[in-house]
C-alpha cells in the first residue's frame, strides 16, 4: 500500500513539473515579459475614459485586455514562424532581438508556432467580437481587422512591413493610437473627444523606440537576409541619433499635450522617469557599435516605456 501511494504522489509530482515545463516554454514563446507593450496603450485608453466619463466597466476592462494580449501572443509567433530564416542566421540574438529561439532550439517545431498562434489570434477574435456584441461598437471590426493586420502582415509575405523599414510605423500605430482608442472606445461607445488621440503619441513614440534600439543588435543578420529596418537603411550612427531624438520627443509630446488641451498637472507624472531616459541616451551615444554594451539600453528603454506609461495611467485615474 505505501508503494502504491508512493508510486501516485512520484506520477502526480511528474505530471505537475511536466505542465510546469510546458508552461514556461509557451511563455518564452510567446514573448509573454513584452505583453507590456498591449497592456500598457489598452489601460491608458481606460484611464483616460475614467478622467473624462468617470466610466469604467470591470468585465469590458478585462475582455479588452485578454483579447489584446491574445492578439498580441499571435502576432509575436507569427513573426517567429515568417522570421524563421533571418533568425537562424542571428549570432548576436539577446533577450530583446532574434525571436524567442523556441524553433531555433529545436524546442517547438515552426508547425507548433504557426498553429499556436492562429489559435492565440483566434481567442482575441471570439472575445473582440463579443465586445462588439455587448457594447454594440461597430467600429471595432475595423479595429480588430487593423490589429491583426499590422501584426500579422509584421513579417508575414506579402506586405512584410519589418523588411521594408515600415516596422516602426506598425508598432507606432498597432501599440500606440490604436490600443488607447480602442480601449476607450469600448468604455465610452465613442471618440469624440481629442483627447484619447493626443495622449496615445507619446507612448507610441516610446514603443517604436524600443523597437528600433532592438534592430541594432540585428544588423548584421537582418543585412545578410536581405531585411531592411530602418536601421540598415539608415545606419547605426544616423539610426543612433534619431533614437535619442525620438526619447526626447516623447517628453516633448508629453508637455505639448499637456498645455495644448489645458490638462491637470497630475497629467505630466511620467515626467519622473526623465533620468533613466537620460541614461538610456549616454549609453546608445557611446556604445551604439557595440552590441554587448548595448544591452543595458535595450532593457531600460523596455523599462522606460512600462514606467512612462503606468505614470501617465496613474496620472489620468487620480485627475
Amino acid at each position: 500500500m505505501a508503494d502504491y501511494r508512493t508510486s501516485i504522489k512520484t506520477s502526480k509530482r511528474w505530471s505537475e513539473s511536466k505542465f510546469i515545463l510546458k508552461l514556461l516554454i509557451w511563455i518564452r514563446a510567446v514573448r509573454a515579459p513584452f505583453f507590456t507593450a498591449s497592456i500598457i496603450p489598452l489601460a491608458l485608453g481606460m484611464a483616460i475614459a475614467w478622467y473624462e466619463a468617470q466610466v469604467f466597466d470591470p468585465l469590458l476592462g478585462i475582455m479588452t485586455l485578454i483579447s489584446g494580449v491574445a492578439i498580441h501572443a499571435g502576432t509575436n509567433l507569427a513573426n517567429d514562424y515568417f522570421d524563421e530564416e533571418a533568425d537562424n542566421i542571428n549570432e548576436y540574438y539577446s533577450p530583446f532581438n532574434g525571436g524567442s529561439r523556441i524553433i531555433q532550439n529545436q524546442i517547438l517545431t515552426s508547425s507548433n508556432i504557426i498553429k499556436a498562434s492562429i489559435a492565440s489570434y483566434f481567442v482575441g477574435v471570439l472575445l473582440a467580437i463579443s465586445l462588439i456584441f455587448l457594447t454594440n461598437g461597430y467600429l471595432l471590426i475595423l479595429f480588430l481587422v487593423i490589429a491583426i493586420g499590422l501584426g500579422f502582415f509584421y513579417t508575414a509575405i506579402p506586405v512584410q512591413f519589418s523588411y521594408h523599414g515600415m516596422g516602426e510605423i506598425a508598432v507606432f500605430v498597432g501599440f500606440g493610437p490604436l490600443g488607447v482608442l480602442s480601449a476607450y472606445y469600448i468604455q465610452l461607445g465613442h471618440l469624440n473627444s481629442f483627447l484619447p488621440y493626443f495622449v496615445s503619441i507619446p507612448i507610441a513614440i516610446l514603443i517604436a523606440m524600443v523597437l528600433f534600439l532592438n534592430e541594432f543588435q540585428d544588423f548584421e543578420p537582418d543585412l545578410k537576409a536581405s531585411k531592411r529596418t530602418l536601421v540598415v537603411i539608415l545606419g547605426k550612427k544616423n539610426s543612433a541619433k534619431i533614437y535619442q531624438i525620438g526619447l526626447l520627443l516623447t517628453y516633448c509630446s508629453l508637455f505639448f499635450i499637456f498645455l495644448l488641451l489645458n490638462l491637470p498637472l497630475l497629467v505630466l507624472l511620467p515626467v519622473i522617469s526623465f533620468p533613466l531616459a537620460v541614461n538610456i541616451i549616454k549609453i546608445v551615444r557611446v556604445n551604439y557599435l557595440n552590441i554587448g554594451e548595448l544591452l543595458p539600453a535595450n532593457g531600460q528603454t523596455i523599462a522606460l516605456h512600462f514606467i512612462f506609461g503606468l505614470l501617465m495611467i496613474l496620472g489620468f485615474v487620480l485627475a
